[in-house]
């Protein structure tokens, strides 16, 4: 369904002036000072706010979840610019589709889109977004953190500045640990627990929680079981790549070493029963909270949902390393991002609008009502040196700007994410790990040939 706030377009101060030169009273003289003032007017107008009067619509997911937030931060921006924006929010499912109908159309009606960040590559290869490179300077660019720049880039061009990020953490049961008898040490992002230590404790704890798998506790789990997002971490935290530096190449990569290796360690899980067949990506969450899983990796929304279902027996960490690999943690990244289509009709407002949603006041504003992850620098410095905002947010925050590893940056990346995600499936169902990723790579091979020039 879709939410749109249309702003209508108050014009004060508009004069009949035809009326003016039809009465007998007024001089040449007067008509002139007249004209004079006006155009005073307009100039202090103009160097006030160029884009009073101009319109644009912008349009992005969020229907009945972001209009609280993101109302208050377009006001502003109105009222500084002089500028009107027509906001339409979606759905997310019946966003992605009517945006790919438009894109594909060549439609004018939107001078500002929300993009995927995993879908930039697709939109800068089909032409249906263009650079922002004029609009923003080196420095402006520096001011992202490194994985957000490069995940709204495609061959060196500058494509989608970002609204913000997101991270993931080790969240883990304190009662269900305690009752086990199970400490977990201190962790930190410069000393993290690493994953063979979380293992060992799973077996330690499950053997006293559930000995004999009667009440269907779970020693890990990952909050999206199988989905790329989340699990190609496993391997990025072994070194690898999520695909070829030309953006096309799996051959290598997918079936290199640090994704069989990574591959072997999570097949291994549900073989010695530390993880669970039965959970999914759909039902994870829910399991953690209901006190069924020892350590999960999730998200930052996990607290508020802990909170919200009255869940207090709760702590978190920083996602793990692999012993050998401390210094190659890989975290997950990315959310929205902003383009301007190729036929938008106002790119210059559209680009300051998005250069103040992305780096400017607006993004201030979006991340204190919205608490998302920041994929600026400065919004990092923000968080992590706030007195106020939660430890978890800024661990977040600092796996934003130093560990985070953006998806396959591919124009390829729909076809690319469901075949790693059946991958993913197929061996948490024990499948061979090698075979499965040559196979994953001779069908990413194939998916690809489409795209390459």
């Amino acid at each position: 369904m879709k939410k749109m706030r249309m702003m209508s377009l108050a014009m004060a101060g508009i004069m009949a002036g035809s009326m003016m030169t039809a009465c007998g009273s007024s001089t040449s003289e007067q008509n002139g000072t007249q004209t004079q003032k006006t155009e005073v007017a307009k100039t202090e107008a103009s160097s006030d706010k160029p884009f009073a009067g101009q319109t644009i619509t912008f349009t992005d997911t969020g229907a009945g979840d972001w209009e609280k937030h993101i109302d208050p931060i377009i006001a502003k921006f109105e009222e500084d610019t002089g500028a009107k924006v027509n906001v339409e929010l979606y759905s997310h499912s019946d966003y992605l589709e009517m945006l790919q109908v438009k894109l594909e159309s060549g439609s004018d009606d939107y001078d500002v889109i929300g993009i995927d960040v995993p879908l930039v590559a697709a939109y800068a290869v089909k032409n249906w977004v263009d650079p922002v490179d004029e609009y923003y300077t080196d420095e402006e660019k520096s001011q992202f953190n490194d994985s957000a720049l490069e995940a709204g880039s495609w061959e060196g061009k500058f494509y989608a500045p970002a609204m913000n990020s997101s991270s993931q953490l080790l969240w883990y049961n304190t009662a269900l640990l305690k009752e086990a008898g199970v400490e977990v040490p201190e962790s930190t992002t410069e000393k993290r627990l690493t994953w063979e230590q979380v293992v060992d404790m799973s077996k330690k704890a499950l053997e006293k929680v559930d000995p004999d798998g009667s009440k269907g506790i779970a020693g890990i789990t990952f909050g999206q079981v199988s989905r790329t997002y989340q699990m190609n971490q496993i391997p990025n935290s072994l070194g690898g790549k999520n695909i070829g530096d030309d953006g096309y190449t799996a051959d290598g990569i997918i079936n290199g070493q640090p994704w069989i290796d990574g591959a072997t360690w999570y097949q291994g899980l549900y073989q010695q029963g530390v993880a669970l067949k039965g959970i999914n990506a759909d039902s994870a969450g829910d399991f953690f909270r209901a006190g069924k899983v020892l350590f999960i990796i999730d998200g930052t929304w996990m607290a508020k949902s802990c909170d919200n279902e009255g869940m207090t027996d709760y702590a978190y960490a920083p996602v793990p390393a692999f012993e050998g690999h401390e210094d190659k943690v890989g975290t997950p990244t990315g959310s929205w991002h902003f383009g301007i289509p190729k036929n938008a009709k106002n790119k210059a407002l559209a680009a300051e609008f998005i250069k103040y949603m992305s780096i400017g006041e607006g993004n201030t504003l979006w991340l204190e009502s919205n608490g998302d992850v920041p994929a600026t620098k400065a919004g990092v410095d923000m968080l992590i040196n706030s007195a106020d905002a939660e430890e978890y947010m800024k661990i977040a925050a600092y796996e934003s700007a130093n560990t985070a590893v953006p998806r396959a940056l591919t124009p390829g990346f729909t076809e690319y994410d469901t075949i790693i995600q059946n991958t993913w499936e197929d061996i948490k169902n024990g499948a061979d790990v090698k075979t499965s990723l040559d196979t994953a790579v001779s069908k990413i091979d194939k998916a690809m040939e489409k795209w390459k020039k």
